[in-house]
C-alpha cells in the first residue's frame, strides 16, 4: 500500500509517459513465448496512476499493433473507473523494424494505415504519427534500403493529417536527416510538407555530435528513458540537452534502469520529490508456507519473478514484475535527469509534462 507523504505544499508531481509497449507480450503475461501469468496491464495503468502518471502515450509499432492501442485508448478512457486510470493516447506508425509488414502489396497496406489514422483522428484516439523512423542496428530485422523507402513512404502519408511525428533513430543520422528535412523544410521536388512540424525523437541514444545537429532543427525534441542513461558518455549527453526540449519516457516494458547503468547512482528511496510516498514494508517471517517477499530498493512496492506472480497475486498482493518496465517507474527518469541537470527535480517533471502538451497540442 502506498503512503502519501507530503514534503512541500502542492508540490504533487505529474508525468506524461511518452512511449509504452502496452501491446507487448509482457504485460499479457506472456515472457520469451511461455505464459508465466494472466494479462495483468489494467493493474499496471492503475498502480502507475497511483504512483503521478496521469497521461500515457501508447507507442504503435505495426498496423495490427496500431489498431490494438488505438482500442485499447477508447476502451481505457470509456471505463466507469476511468478516473483510476492515465489518460491514453497512441501514436499509430510502422517501426522501421516491421516495414517489411508492407510488402508484398505496399499501397494496400499503406491504404490500411491512412484509414485507421483517419478513423482515430476522428475519435481522438491518436495523437501522433509513429514510431517511424530508421534502426541502422537492427538490420537483420529489416535491410536499410527497406528502412529508407518506407520511412520515405509513411512521410508522405503524414503530409495528409496535422498530426506531429513520433521518431525512431538508431545509428542512421545521415540517412535520416537526408530523408525527414525536406518534408520539415518544404524542399522537396514534388512540393509534399508535413502541417505538423513538431517532431519528436523518441529513446534518444546518440553522440553529442548528433544531438547538436538535432537540436539545430528548432521544431525537433527528443525524449529519454533508461536505455539513456546507460553509460557516462549518455549521461553526459543528456546533461546536454535543453530542458525546453527534452520529454521523458519508459518504453516500458523495456529500458528499465539497471544497476549497471552510470545512472544509477542518482537513484534516491522514497520519499523524495519524483516519489512523495513512504518507504514502510511489512514486517515479515518467512517460511515454506509464507516465503519472503522481495521490494523495490527505492519504493514501497513488492517485486517477483514473472513465474511466480500469480501465486502472490492470490495472496493479495500486486507486485512489480522483476526485470519488467513500468510507466510507474518513469520517476526514476525524472530523478536522474534532475541529476545531471543539476537542478530540482519538480523543475523536470513540470519543464518536460509542460514540453510533451506542447508537442502534442494538447492543452
Amino acid at each position: 500500500m502506498l503512503k502519501p507523504t507530503t514534503l512541500k505544499a502542492g508540490s504533487l508531481p505529474r508525468y506524461f509517459d511518452v512511449a509504452v509497449n502496452l501491446c507487448d507480450d509482457m504485460f499479457m503475461g506472456k515472457y520469451r513465448d511461455r505464459v508465466h501469468h494472466e494479462a495483468d496491464m489494467d493493474t499496471v495503468l492503475r498502480r502507475s496512476r497511483a504512483l503521478n502518471v496521469d497521461r500515457i502515450l501508447l507507442t504503435g509499432s505495426s498496423l495490427k499493433e496500431s489498431r490494438w492501442s488505438a482500442e485499447q485508448v477508447l476502451r481505457v478512457n470509456k471505463l466507469p473507473d476511468a478516473v483510476q486510470y492515465p489518460h491514453l493516447y497512441t501514436t499509430i506508425g510502422v517501426h522501421p523494424c516491421s516495414v517489411l509488414e508492407f510488402e508484398p502489396d505496399p499501397k494496400t497496406h499503406l491504404g490500411k494505415l491512412r484509414e485507421l489514422v483517419a478513423r482515430s483522428v476522428a475519435d481522438g484516439s491518436v495523437r501522433a504519427f509513429g514510431e517511424i523512423g530508421l534502426d541502422y542496428d537492427r538490420l537483420q530485422h529489416a535491410p536499410a534500403d527497406k528502412q529508407r523507402a518506407y520511412f520515405e513512404l509513411q512521410l508522405k502519408l503524414a503530409t495528409e493529417f496535422e498530426l506531429p511525428l513520433f521518431l525512431h533513430m538508431r545509428n542512421a543520422l545521415d540517412d535520416f536527416l537526408e530523408i525527414l528535412v525536406p518534408f520539415l523544410e518544404g524542399t522537396r521536388a514534388d512540393g509534399l510538407a508535413l502541417k505538423n512540424r513538431k517532431v519528436l525523437v523518441h529513446s534518444f541514444t546518440g553522440t553529442q555530435k548528433e544531438l547538436d545537429r538535432l537540436l539545430g532543427y528548432p521544431s525537433v525534441f527528443l525524449s529519454v528513458n533508461g536505455c539513456s542513461l546507460r553509460t557516462e558518455e549518455n549521461c553526459q549527453v543528456v546533461a546536454r540537452i535543453p530542458l525546453d526540449r527534452l520529454l521523458i519516457e519508459t518504453d516500458s516494458p523495456w529500458c528499465e534502469i539497471k544497476r549497471t547503468h552510470h545512472s544509477y547512482q542518482f537513484l534516491t528511496r522514497a520519499p523524495n520529490a519524483c516519489y512523495p510516498f513512504e518507504y514502510t514494508v511489512p514486517e515479515q517471517t518467512a517460511s515454506k508456507k509464507a516465503p519472503r517477499i522481495n521490494y523495490n530498493e527505492f519504493l514501497p512496492l513488492p517485486v517477483v519473478r514473472s513465474e511466480k506472480y500469480s501465486a502472490q497475486v492470490a495472496a493479495g498482493a500486486q507486485p512489480l514484475v522483476k526485470s519488467r518496465n513500468e510507466p510507474g517507474l518513469i520517476g526514476q527518469v525524472a530523478e536522474i535527469v534532475a541529476a545531471l541537470h543539476e537542478t530540482d527535480p519538480e523543475h523536470v517533471v513540470a519543464r518536460c509534462y509542460a514540453n510533451s502538451l506542447r508537442w502534442l497540442d494538447l492543452s
